[in-house]
């Protein structure tokens, strides 16, 4: 590979590299801070409804995933009876903040970091518009992503059509889609983001990413990621 003039100045290669989000660099779920307090007064009312919610109505979380459904027309499906005293958009509010203060497993924030030295480095997620509006911190400062792509605001999931989801921002960055990487925890969307002509790892654990990275850019190997566990 050769080494282009950018931004970050002398040693950043020409690839770029999308980074899953669930199940990827974070686990934490919606609503983290009441559904992880058996005392909160909604815990059990709402974990019953968001259960519901993600296993027995996957079409309509599509459609919130490519932005056809607010994050208020889903909270209102919910049907959870607010207590006493919670001001209306409570669940909204709550949604919200857990969004910007989501944290990521820090053995792949590691790895994050050592890749954004050597090539462009993005977040590529099917997520809801609260991922657009509330985007966590990380992401925007200790990480430094050089872009966010969200299907809610791309319209399309990731692997309904690769070509819409990841083809502008390569394109604004002078690149094909030979010249990218995706590392995803879904099998399905790693194979057809191959068969678009792009390289792609099948994400399951942080020892086994950075020795498949290690095989891509060789240049990283001399680069000191360090192995911490997993959270």
């Amino acid at each position: 590979m050769t080494k282009p003039a950018d931004a970050r100045g002398q040693g950043v290669f020409p690839i770029f590299v999308f980074f899953d989000w669930h199940n990827t660099l974070s686990t934490t779920p919606f609503w983290d801070s009441i559904l992880g307090n058996e005392r909160h007064p909604l815990a059990r009312r709402l974990n019953v409804a968001v259960e519901d919610l993600f296993r027995g109505r996957k079409e309509f979380v599509c459609a919130w995933m490519r932005g056809q459904v607010t994050d208020e027309q889903v909270i209102e499906t919910l049907n959870v009876r607010l207590p006493r005293g919670y001001k209306d958009d409570y669940l909204l509010r709550e949604l919200l903040r857990g969004c910007r203060n989501t944290k990521i497993d820090p053995a792949m924030a590691d790895i994050v970091r050592a890749v954004r030295d050597r090539a462009f480095v993005a977040v590529a997620s099917d997520n809801m518009p609260c991922f657009v509006d509330a985007p966590p911190r990380v992401l925007t400062g200790d990480l430094r992503m050089d872009e966010l792509i969200i299907s809610s605001s791309v319209g399309v999931l990731k692997k309904e059509s690769p070509d819409r989801f990841f083809g502008p921002t390569l394109e604004r960055f002078g690149l094909t889609p030979a010249d990218a990487v995706l590392i995803d925890d879904c099998a399905d969307t790693c194979r057809i983001f191959r068969a678009w002509g792009g390289s792609a790892y099948h994400y399951t654990e942080p020892g086994r990413l950075r020795a498949d990275l290690a095989q891509l850019l060789p240049e990283l190997a001399g680069v000191s990621i360090k192995a911490m566990p997993s959270v």
